[in-house]
Formats: C-alpha cells, structure tokens, sequence
C-alpha cells in the first residue's frame, strides 16, 4: 500500500467509520496530500517515525480524528506542540467550521506547517513559532480558545500547567493519550467527587477510551474542564 492510494484513502475512510466518524473522499485524498508532504519533508526535518503507511492512515489521521466529536461547532481551537500538524490539520480538514491555530517551538517544523497549510488550501487556520508560556501572555491568545488539544505531553500535570492560560471561560483542555493511558499514577490525587488537581487548578476529568481500528491499539482521550472557584 502507498500513501493516497485509493486503498490508503479506503483504510482511512473506513478506520474513521468505525469510530462513527464520516470522511469524504476529498476529506481523505487532502489528508493524503499533507501525509506525502510530510514524509517528503520527514526526510531533512524531523517530523514523525511513524513511516509505515498502514500506520500513517490509522496512527496519524484516523486516532487523532477521535478527538472531533468533543469539539463544538465552530470552536476555535489551539493545537500546542503540533509537530507535524496533529490533531490540528486533520481536524481542519475533517471540521472546516473550525478555527485552529497550530504552535510549536521548533521553527523548521512551522515552517513545514505553513508550507502544508498553503498546498493543500486550508482556510481558518494558521501556524505559530513560539513557546505555550511565551504565547499565553500575547493577548491574542491567552483566554482565546474554546479548546486546547494535544498528543505530545507525557504529563497531565505539564499539560494543564502550559494550556489552561490558553482557555476561554466554559473551555475544555483534550489529551490525547497512548496505551499507558489509565492513569492510575496521575490520578492519585483525584477527589471522590471526580475532580482531580493539576497544578493548583480543579479539573473534572473524564475519559473516553477507545480502540484503534484494524490495530486494535489502546487509545485515550482525556478532557479536562476547569471546575469554577468558590
């Protein structure tokens, strides 16, 4: 199988339904078109390891698609260490009524960003260099954001920490998490009430776990909403 062959498309098309998700036959050849742009890029910049086209369809696009039913309409969304463009691009493509902004600190990798974001003619969204804490002081973005989504920390804690300055009031914080994702050792100071405390912040958390299609890899998608003070 190559990348945006027909078959590609057809496993990504049917690996998204299985999550009760509708992808277009345009929705997927675009999705094609950022995965060759970067794996051609992936060549001079490190953007993924994740090489195995099977793994590209299922591992980049249909996993992190899993995030869209937990975003509103028209949300705008901040995507923080997006690397190569995920979740941000493939929610854009999926959900064009969305607004996303994408940020990573590393400028070879925004470079990459705006150069997929031109070839494959996404409107509504946007590339940013910059660092979450340098960023969340900028008005803006600070308290812009409906919902700030990401797959690169390995913490909660790190997680809420850097992006809860990014939240518009009513706003939700959505990690998305790999196998080891049951939490038990993070959890630990989670309330009976289901609250649980990162960095000095209450938090309701709930978490939706799920199963890759065709890989039946364990997945998890962790929301985390700001509980009100007082």
């Amino acid at each position: 199988m190559e990348i945006d062959s027909e078959k590609w498309r057809q496993t990504l098309i049917e690996g998204a339904f299985a999550l009760g998700l509708t992808v277009t036959a345009n929705q997927a050849r675009t999705m094609g078109e950022h995965a060759l742009e970067l794996l051609q890029w992936n060549r001079v910049t490190n953007l993924t390891s994740i090489t195995d086209p099977v793994n590209v369809a299922l591992k980049h696009y249909v996993d992190v698609l899993a995030a869209a039913p937990w975003i509103g309409d028209r949300a705008q969304i901040l995507d923080a260490g997006t690397g190569g463009g995920f979740p941000g691009i493939p929610l854009a493509i999926l959900r064009p009524d969305l607004s996303v902004t994408l940020v990573d600190s590393v400028r070879k990798k925004v470079t990459f960003l705006k150069h997929a974001i031109r070839i494959l003619g996404l409107s509504g969204i946007d590339a940013i260099h910059g660092r979450l804490e340098d960023l969340c002081l900028l008005p803006q973005y600070g308290g812009k954001f409906d919902r700030v989504v990401c797959r690169a920390f390995s913490s909660l804690e790190d997680f809420a920490n850097l992006t809860l300055p990014f939240l518009s009031p009513g706003g939700c914080l959505l990690a998305m998490k790999g196998p080891q994702a049951d939490h038990a050792h993070e959890t630990a100071n989670q309330k009976d009430d289901g609250s649980i405390i990162l960095g000095g912040t209450s938090f309701s958390m709930r978490i939706h776990r799920y199963r890759l299609p065709f890989l039946d890899a364990r997945r998890s998608l962790v929301v985390l909403t700001p509980l009100a003070k007082g």
